[in-house]
Order: C-alpha cells, then sequence, then structure tokens
C-alpha cells in the first residue's frame, strides 16, 4: 500500500509546485520594461517620441500593495507642435503614473487649475519643462509625491507653473490630488512645500496683487483630516514689487506669516531661509519684512 501511495504523493508535489509557479505569474518588469511601456503608450496614443525624463520608484516610500512607478516622459522640441506658426517647435512633458506595466499619462491633475479657475490653456503644451519630481512628507511623517512643471511661455515670456501634491491611497491603490496649484513666473510668484520649521508639511504660496500698492498675497495650506490641503491663513503682505530684496517673497515675509499663527514675536531670532543668496551677507527686519543685506549697502 505505501509503495502505491508513493507515486501518487509525488505527483501530488509536482502538481502543487506547478499550480505555484503559474500563480506567481510572470516576473516583475525592470524599470527598462516600464520605461519602455510608457514610450510605446505614448507613441501609439500621441503620436509622441519621447525620452524619460524621471523614473521614480513609488512602491517602497509609500508602501503599496502592487507596483507603482512614476515615470516623466519629455518631447524633443524639435517633434513638437508649431505653436507660433512661424516654426517655433516645444515639445511637451508628459507625467505617467505607471501600475504594474500600465501606464496613465492623462492631464487631468494639470489640468484641474485651469478648469477652476476659468483660465485659458497654454497655446503649446500644458507642461513644458519639468522642475521637480520628488518624495516629501507631511507635518505627520506621511509620504507625498510632489511634482512641479511649467507650461509653454506665453509672448510675454510668463508660464503657468504648476505644483501638485499626491498621495497613495491604500484602500484603492491609487494616486490621488491632495493639493494643486497654479502660479505665473514674471513676478516672483512662488509656491513652495516646507520641508523643516514650525511649519513642516505646509504649503506656502506667495502671488502679487492686481491692485495698487503692488504687493504680495501669502496663503498657507495645510493639510485636513480627509487627506487635502485647506487654506488656513492668507494675508496681504508687505513685500513689493521690485523692492530689492534678494530674498523670496516667502522667506522676506516669514516673520510675519509665524506672527500670524502666534510662532514668532518681535525680538526672537529671524527664521532662517532655506538658503541665502550668494550677496546676502547678513538678515535683518525691515518695516516688518525679512531683508538680505548686501554688499552695497544699498538695502540698509
Amino acid at each position: 500500500m505505501n509503495a502505491a501511495v508513493r507515486p501518487t504523493a509525488t505527483v501530488f508535489r509536482a502538481a502543487l509546485a506547478w499550480l505555484a509557479a503559474g500563480l506567481a505569474g510572470p516576473a516583475l518588469a525592470s524599470d527598462a520594461d516600464i520605461d519602455r511601456a510608457v514610450l510605446d503608450h505614448l507613441a501609439a496614443t500621441a503620436g509622441m517620441h519621447a525620452r524619460i525624463a524621471a523614473h521614480l520608484d513609488l512602491t517602497a516610500p509609500f508602501h503599496t500593495a502592487s507596483r507603482w512607478t512614476l515615470v516623466i516622459a519629455k518631447q524633443p522640441d524639435e517633434e513638437g507642435l508649431d505653436v507660433s506658426g512661424v516654426g517655433d517647435r516645444e515639445g511637451a512633458v508628459r507625467v505617467c503614473f505607471v501600475h504594474d506595466d500600465r501606464p496613465d499619462c492623462g492631464d487631468a491633475p494639470f489640468l484641474a487649475p485651469y478648469r477652476q479657475r476659468g483660465l485659458p490653456l497654454p497655446a503649446g503644451p500644458l507642461l513644458y519643462e519639468l522642475f521637480d519630481s520628488r518624495i516629501v512628507h507631511d507635518h505627520a511623517g506621511r509620504p507625498l509625491l510632489s511634482i512641479k512643471a511649467c507650461s509653454a511661455h506665453g509672448g510675454n515670456g510668463s508660464c503657468g507653473i504648476s505644483t501638485v501634491l499626491f498621495e497613495h491611497d491604500a484602500a484603492q491603490d491609487r494616486f490621488r490630488v491632495v493639493f494643486s496649484n497654479l502660479t505665473g513666473s514674471n513676478n516672483n510668484q512662488e509656491t513652495r512645500f516646507i520641508e523643516q520649521g514650525p511649519l513642516r508639511g505646509a504649503v506656502v504660496v506667495a502671488v502679487p496683487t492686481p491692485t495698487a500698492p503692488f504687493v504680495y498675497r501669502v496663503e498657507l495650506f495645510r493639510r485636513g483630516a480627509e487627506g487635502t490641503y485647506q487654506l488656513a491663513l492668507g494675508y496681504r503682505g508687505h513685500t513689493g514689487y521690485g523692492d530689492g530684496n534678494p530674498l523670496p517673497v516667502i522667506d522676506a515675509e516669514m516673520p510675519a506669516l509665524l506672527a500670524r499663527l502666534g510662532l514668532w514675536t518681535a525680538g526672537d531670532p529671524l527664521p532662517p531661509p532655506p538658503a541665502l543668496p550668494a550677496a546676502c551677507t547678513r538678515i535683518f527686519l525691515r518695516h516688518d519684512v525679512e531683508w538680505c543685506d548686501t554688499p552695497t549697502g544699498r538695502d540698509r
């Protein structure tokens, strides 16, 4: 009886091994395979012969249950659309979320700010230049994907700078937008994710006001219970257009911003900027604005 059982058990174990191998599925695609899937997808759906501008694994940083990769592709300018009528060409940037080996290169996250504010779309590519794509962390240490890119430049030289933050929704195994903003580029506007200090995990936006006196409106966004960023504070700042201060507007307004939150009072050390301009010899407070002194002394 034992002799009869052994062959059957052997066959059963072999069958289990074969079944397990089948359930395991094919080997995971390599990074090169994923990049190729994106390039093939863009060629088939948009006629783009692009190159890879950025490749970022999202699986490990976000602890996703399945494989996710960010791949950003750039179309060479010479293959872009003719947007000026005189032969100027601008190649588009496409942002692709790749689930396993299936790319999604939709523009919806970057179109939304235009539609919400009723703004005209740029004449050229929606995204033309990639500024940054990286993992950041909110105030609780949760990972977020930050992407910043600029549209094609208009006749006045300005471009639309899109700043978008994504979180991973573990329940649905997808990435969703938790913050998006759009500014121009000609007047020292800025959207900044704060990575250190008392505002860690917040987003600060500085945009020029449309009416005199021409200063900047400063807005602070913080992440709420539902995960999305909400406006927590907004005020008309004291930093003026072309005031000669080498500091970025957000750094110049930081004492006033923190003071409104009860996090800074006159006499406290000034909040240090993340980086001082090369010409800056010292920082000081001038008319409620943090100021950078220069060797010429003209800003004193």
